[in-house]
């Protein structure tokens, strides 16, 4: 249920916003080192960040999210290099995002008595934090890649089983039937794609990734997810074209992103992308 002017303002007020942000912001920072290290294969070489232009050890109040990057102008402190605004952006989205899923899933209640904890809204909200991590660091992976990592999108199908036991709404039908009929639908069309193209026109990483997305959400959100990120994919492909002036039916674009966009929206706000699929 989206929320009203008044409840954006109740929740703002709120202390717990402000920790979810900078928990957020936090969280980003290291989603950054993941997007950074696991395609390259390095995640466990160095302890500490270092500057990948000269391998120099970043000093902790170099490393502050959001601000850092601001305070040094997007440059590195030790050799000057250019610091891309990918990593801040990344802090920015995380720090927003976790605010927003709490704020849909508000599992603390003030009563007389003092606060309390709503248990099973509290899994949703942690499952909801997540599955949107996990598809943040996959989606911007993929926009530098053109790769969706095994190494996160098989544990995600792998770990399905446990997300349905602590999941209070996921049912151990809807999980099994989302990840077959997400990877199953996605292997399909990649496969009729390569027998009338004789080319790859999606990638083996969508296919699981529709697959996790099954799993974590159930295949009642398949469906939506396949329409609304096709429709984005689209629209922004052809924003790509007009913006080139060329049309060009081989623009390459990842998928995963747009999959991952609608599935987010799905999760967040899925009653309303329905409604509007059905009036398609």
């Amino acid at each position: 249920m989206l929320l009203s002017f008044l409840e954006w303002v109740l929740h703002l007020q709120s202390p717990l916003t402000w920790l979810f942000f900078i928990l957020g912001a936090m969280m980003g920072s290291f989603y950054n080192v993941c997007i950074y290290r696991i395609p390259r294969r390095i995640f466990f070489a160095e302890a500490r960040s270092i500057c990948p232009s000269c391998g120099q050890p970043i000093p902790f109040w170099h490393n502050i999210p959001i601000l850092s990057w601001i305070f040094l102008r997007g440059r590195a402190r030790c050799c000057g290099a250019r610091i891309s605004v990918q990593y801040v952006l990344v802090e920015i989205i995380t720090a927003l995002l976790f605010p927003t899923v709490y704020w849909i899933f508000p599992f603390v209640m003030s009563w007389e008595s003092g606060l309390v904890i709503d248990s099973p809204e509290m899994m949703r909200c942690f499952h909801a934090l997540a599955f949107t991590s996990l598809l943040l660091i996959c989606s911007v992976i993929d926009f530098e890649h053109q790769i969706i990592p095994d190494v996160l999108s098989i544990p995600m199908i792998v770990v399905t089983p446990l997300v349905v036991y602590l999941h209070p709404d996921l049912d151990w039908k809807s999980a099994l039937f989302g990840v077959l009929i997400g990877g199953g639908s996605l292997y399909t069309v990649a496969w009729l794609y390569y027998l009338v193209r004789r080319d790859y026109g999606l990638g083996m990483g969508d296919v699981k990734l529709l697959a996790a997305i099954g799993g974590w959400l159930g295949y009642q959100s398949i469906l939506t997810t396949v329409f609304w990120g096709s429709i984005l994919g689209s629209l922004v492909g052809l924003g790509v074209i007009i913006f080139k002036r060329k049309l060009d039916l081989k623009i390459r674009l990842p998928f995963g992103p747009f999959l991952s966009i609608a599935a987010v929206s799905y999760l967040l706000f899925g009653q309303f992308l329905a409604e509007y699929l059905i009036t398609f």
